[in-house]
């Protein structure tokens, strides 16, 4: 609301200012000025006013596992939320409610409510509707079957966590690869080597790209200024292991995909050993996978893909996030 107001703001200011000046004196444009600017100040707060005082939040609706079966003792955290002094800045209304099952949240004048649904033993939801969405669509703060879904935790897994930036830079001479080489010891390493040596490590993760056939990386314009950038970026696993490799997940279902969805490592053959990556210039990227390296199950995610313009040197870079069970032979990835 804050934009909407400012860019009627601005047009009405230009629009009076322009009435009252035309064919004036400077001394005239100015007072005209000056009664413009409290004109445009006192339509502006009826319009603001207006805003507010049409809001109304009305939801209704339940909270259920993900079997579809009403929760009792859920935990409600409300905040009511509506903007003050043309948006700059914004007031609150905090209440904390436990329900069972069913729900019903009725507020006027407010123009969203942020809740938080949390019930012990299942993940906490986190979720923001807005009076200015159309009714009964999901982000709406006027709903008559609101249905909110918690996931149980379960056991987690006991994990080794690890991250790295994978980057191929040819001006610096260098290449980092995540090293997995040590899993069994509860070590994912990220190493920093130099382009062209030959690397030590039995298993490894490292950034490459799609090549011509005389192994020279395939470039591709980008843009309004055309930079020439890598066509393709690639996720490599490296390993001698017929077994080892990647499968990627399936992310159809939820709405705010995360890592914890990926609770079970499957069972399938993990044959993959390279994710491939049509690159755009400032594209956004955020890929789950999953990861058998001997015998432990992992799961992974690719949440960051970049280059930069550079037409003597070839350079890129993805960030990778690992999170392998530490139990040999145990499918359980399930983490907070």
């Amino acid at each position: 609301m804050k934009h909407r107001v400012f860019l009627i703001a601005t047009a009405l200011c230009a629009a009076v200012f322009t009435l009252n000046t035309t064919g004036c004196s400077r001394e005239e444009a100015t007072e005209s000025a000056i009664d413009s600017k409290a004109e445009k100040a006192k339509l502006l707060q009826q319009m603001f006013d207006k805003e507010i005082e049409d809001a109304r939040i009305h939801l209704v609706g339940k909270v259920t596992d993900m079997n579809n079966r009403e929760l009792e003792d859920v935990t409600l955290k409300l905040e009511f939320n509506r903007p003050k002094d043309f948006g700059l800045k914004s007031e609150h209304l905090r209440e904390t409610r436990t329900i069972n099952g069913s729900f019903a949240i009725e507020k006027n004048h407010y123009t969203s409510v942020s809740i938080l649904f949390q019930k012990a033993g299942y993940r906490t939801e986190d979720i923001t509707f807005y009076a200015s969405e159309a009714a009964n669509t999901p982000k709406s703060a006027i709903q008559e079957n609101c249905h909110i879904k918690l996931r149980e935790i379960g056991t987690l897994a006991e994990l080794v966590e690890g991250h790295a930036h994978l980057e191929y830079d040819e001006e610096r001479q260098l290449l980092t690869v995540f090293d997995l080489s040590e899993i069994a010891d509860g070590k994912l390493n990220r190493k920093e080597l130099k382009l062209g040596e030959a690397i030590p490590f039995k298993k490894y993760l490292r950034l490459d790209f799609e090549r011509d056939s005389q192994r020279e990386i395939i470039l591709q314009e980008h843009g309004k200024y055309k930079k020439l950038l890598p066509k393709t970026f690639c996720l490599h696993f490296v390993s001698s292991d017929p077994d080892d490799g990647l499968i990627p997940a399936d992310t159809t279902g939820p709405d705010k995909m995360d890592i914890t969805w990926l609770t079970q490592a499957p069972e399938g053959e993990y044959a993959a050993k390279e994710f491939e990556f049509l690159y755009k210039e400032g594209m956004k990227i955020q890929c789950f996978f999953y990861i058998k390296c001997g015998k432990y199950y992992g799961k992974g995610l690719i949440s960051e893909i970049d280059a930069s313009d550079n037409t003597k040197y070839k350079n890129g870079l993805l960030f990778v996030k690992l999170y392998i069970n530490k139990k040999q032979n145990d499918l359980n990835l399930n983490s907070d």
